[in-house]
């Protein structure tokens, strides 16, 4: 029998080794390509602009007379879906008179909920010095999100910078403190119970696992929004890694998935802590009946779902926009936004949920193309060991 596997993990490794170097080409690619044009920016912000002399992320801008009218000040900070960049413009006398953004990789969901040209409008015509940055009144006019913060931290770090240049003004940028709270602790109770009911047997270790996955579903679904997604697991693999300071929950769901993979052979979030999974569960529960699926059609889902995975991660890493990677309806479900695209799969999914154990874990989810991946990288790694033994 494992004579008979072998060839087949064999090719699945050469698949794995092929697809790998395709995303990484990819990936290279996307990363070197142009900056943006900056100069029909800075000329929607000062429509007397004739020319900018760079000063490190500062640019002066020039009249037809030569005469200094202002700075643009270029921030750059990291979002849900990597660095935002924001151009903040000041003139001659300390005022903002605009602030576009430059470049964002947000999905249309954390985007829309940002309401960037809010506080955009709200910032423009202040002084320099007068800006606000306080986050508890920010967040109570853009229901402030990670996208949000991104922005604010990317107008404060642009109008410190032309403040320094221009005026001889130093401002410090505070920095956010280190955020530890009940979504961490939830975290991590979830894999500890995960981890210590794998010694239970029985309806024990079933209802242990059902309080576990309804209280992913209050707090990292609904509560939250905090479940794993591709989106984010794509901009860590392009380097946009998030602050640790703000963003400790994704690195310890990421460690918890690969590390539990890793030893267990079963990643232990999808099993007792995946939001969406114990939404599934849920709706089965409704349905009341599981219909058994003949193995060919089994199969050629979990090829139409590694395809579908590849192909995002190649358009993300291809573009550098980590939000190209995002298909999953977690946004609809939990906070009622998305795509239609999205709608339309989270009703498949919750019809097939009445009938079908879990369909979306089963065959669409992105993380079990990359448990699969581990598991089978593991076992051949563990055969390679074994026959250098011998």
């Amino acid at each position: 029998m494992n004579e008979r596997k072998s060839p087949i993990r064999e090719q699945r490794i050469v698949r794995y080794i092929v697809a790998v170097a395709i995303l990484a080409a990819a990936l290279t690619y996307g990363r070197t390509r142009a900056a943006p044009d900056l100069e029909p920016l800075i000329e929607s912000i000062f429509p007397a602009a004739a020319s900018t002399q760079q000063d490190q992320n500062v640019y002066h801008v020039y009249d037809t007379d030569d005469h200094l009218i202002g700075w643009a000040g270029l921030g750059q900070s990291g979002g849900y879906g990597g660095p935002m960049s924001v151009l903040v413009g000041i003139d001659a006398t300390g005022t903002v008179v605009g602030v576009r953004i430059v470049e964002q990789r947000e999905t249309p969901v954390f985007w829309s909920r940002a309401r960037v040209p809010d506080y955009l409008r709200a910032i423009t015509g202040s002084r320099y010095d007068e800006v606000g940055y306080d986050y508890q009144d920010i967040a109570a006019v853009t229901g402030a999100t990670l996208s949000t913060d991104a922005v604010i931290e990317s107008v404060r770090t642009s109008i410190a910078d032309v403040a320094g240049v221009a005026f001889d003004v130093h401002m410090p940028l505070p920095r956010k403190p280190f955020e530890f709270g009940l979504l961490e602790i939830v975290i991590l109770a979830l894999f500890a119970v995960g981890i210590a009911s794998r010694r239970l047997r029985g309806p024990k270790r079933s209802r242990v696992r059902w309080g576990a996955q309804i209280t992913g579903l209050v707090v990292l679904g609904f509560w939250k929004e905090s479940p794993i997604t591709l989106t984010k697991i794509t901009a860590i693999l392009s380097g946009y890694l998030p602050d640790v300071r703000t963003s400790i929950a994704i690195y310890l769901l990421l460690a918890g998935f690969l590390l539990t993979t890793i030893l267990y052979g079963r990643n232990l979030y999808c099993l007792y802590a995946c939001p969406f999974g114990a939404a599934q569960r849920i709706v089965g529960v409704i349905g009341g009946r599981r219909l058994k699926l003949p193995p060919w059609s089994v199969r050629a889902m979990e090829t139409a779902r590694n395809v579908v995975v590849f192909g995002a991660l190649f358009a993300a890493f291809l573009t550098l926009q980590p939000a190209l990677a995002g298909y999953e309806p977690f946004a609809v479900l939990f906070s009622l936004r998305g795509t239609n695209l999205q709608w339309l799969l989270l009703f498949i999914v919750l019809v097939a949920s009445l009938a079908i154990r879990t369909p979306w874990c089963a065959f669409f989810c992105p993380m079990r193309t990359i448990e699969v991946v581990i598991q089978d990288t593991k076992r051949w790694l563990r055969r390679k060991r074994r026959e250098a033994a011998t």
